[in-house]
């Protein structure tokens, strides 16, 4: 059981990272992203992201990102349409590519900004079968990158990963339908 004291002190805290609002007489409530918080988010992750592919190039490819690309290579031998399946590995993918990149504080500020971002970096599920298929492509070309020991290519295809996936990630953040055309 909690005292009211860590619980106060751990909504404090939330309110000052923005992530809460404190509506006097009313209660606390889960803050939503502004669009410049959504930008600062995608900002932060092209630099965490690019970075870690470009060390996990000069590294090389680990077990554990090895094997993530080879389930992506089999979902796009297989022609599934499983989409769940798909972005699950995908975002293993991420994680093993920071496991690869050998810099644990930077794989520590990923995770924190995944936790304190919610839906805006975490497991968002999209539907569209075309979206998530581009996106494994992409991850098998930031693979091969790595594999390849190509540190400025790997970079420069995370970079290109990460923007091309912005505006449809927003757009379902938003609630859009992200296969509305733009």
């Amino acid at each position: 059981m909690l005292g009211h004291t860590p619980v106060r002190s751990a909504i404090q805290r939330l309110v000052v990272e923005g992530l809460v609002e404190v509506v006097p007489r009313k209660g606390t409530y889960v803050a939503a992203p502004t669009n410049d918080d959504l930008r600062e988010i995608f900002e932060v992750r092209l630099a965490l992201e690019s970075t870690a592919a470009y060390l996990a190039a000069v590294s090389g490819a680990t077990p554990g990102l090895t094997a993530a690309a080879e389930q992506l290579q089999r979902l796009v031998d297989d022609d599934s349409d499983d989409l769940m399946v798909e972005q699950r590995i995908g975002w293993t993918f991420h994680q093993e590519m920071f496991a690869a990149s050998q810099n644990a504080r930077l794989f520590t500020t990923y995770k924190m900004l995944r936790m304190q971002t919610g839906l805006a970096l975490n497991e968002l599920q999209r539907s569209d079968v075309a979206t998530v298929r581009r996106g494994t492509l992409e991850h098998l070309d930031i693979y091969a990158a790595i594999q390849a020991n190509e540190a400025e290519a790997a970079r420069r295809h995370m970079w290109n990963h990460i923007v091309d996936g912005t505006d449809a990630r927003i757009k379902i953040i938003r609630g859009e339908d992200e296969s509305t055309p733009s």
